[in-house]
């Protein structure tokens, strides 16, 4: 067939099997009597075409945590869509449009994923670093671990009430429903831990707002205060003891 139409136009039922040709008969009949079957036809039309601009974006980007068949279906997501919300009006070929969309969806969902994984990253490494903290001024006494266990992991539950925002009014709740975050017992404790803070000494504060409140690393701490790293590392724990042992008191 293809050497039948070299060197002449081709004619009859040849036209009638040109890409162009079938394309526009499958935008004609979607315009006449749009459902699954006519999406579903030229999604298959265009199918190849959403795979090689997802084979394109994959060979472009460092790996990541994702791979070619992550972004071979948000390919399809994007051409989908492109399907429900093209125009033949327009007089725009469905190609250039649906190219735009598709990279963008791909890169959207790609910026997002590797926004969440700096997140996780980050949110890493500050728990290790208040874990190491932590860890510096126990006690590992051998003869009894689970005193040590225990002191460790109500240092960090109360670094995670510290990191809890404030309530505003303490006898609102938004939610009639049981849950621990909206019932009053867990917005007076939490408004309790912050208003522990403001009567820690100066420098135990500000360690505490900068590094709970704020997210700011011990290392940032560390430059604002003109101290040692270290020495941030030794006042956050001095301050989550001397919080237990308020909170004690009040209980």
């Amino acid at each position: 067939m293809i050497r039948a139409w070299a060197g002449r136009p081709p004619r009859g039922a040849e036209i009638l099997f040109r890409p162009e040709r079938i394309e526009a008969a499958l935008w004609r009949r979607h315009g006449q009597e749009a459902g699954t079957a006519t999406r579903r036809a030229l999604f298959a039309h265009y199918q190849r075409f959403a795979e090689k601009l997802a084979a394109g974006q994959f060979a472009r980007r460092p790996a990541g945590n994702f791979d070619r068949a992550d972004l071979t279906q948000l390919a399809y997501e994007a051409l989908l869509h492109a399907i429900e919300r093209f125009d033949t009006a327009r007089g725009v070929p469905f190609q250039a449009y649906a190219r735009i969309r598709i990279n963008g969806h791909i890169g959207n969902a790609l910026a997002q994923t590797s926004e969440a994984s700096a997140q996780y990253s980050y949110r890493l490494r500050v728990e290790r670093e208040r874990l190491r903290s932590l860890q510096q001024g126990a006690q590992q006494s051998a003869e009894d671990p689970i005193a040590a266990l225990s002191s460790l992991s109500s240092a960090i539950a109360l670094g995670l009430l510290i990191e809890a925002d404030p309530p505003g009014d303490i006898e609102a709740v938004p939610d009639p429903s049981p849950s621990a975050y909206d019932s009053l017992a867990w917005n007076q404790l939490v408004q309790r831990v912050h208003a522990a803070i403001d009567g820690l000494p100066q420098r135990e504060a500000f360690v505490m707002r900068q590094h709970y409140r704020n997210g700011i690393s011990f290392q940032q701490v560390a430059e604002l205060l003109g101290v040692s790293k270290g020495r941030v590392s030794q006042i956050h724990r001095a301050a989550l003891q001397r919080l237990r042992s308020l909170l004690a008191r009040q209980i």
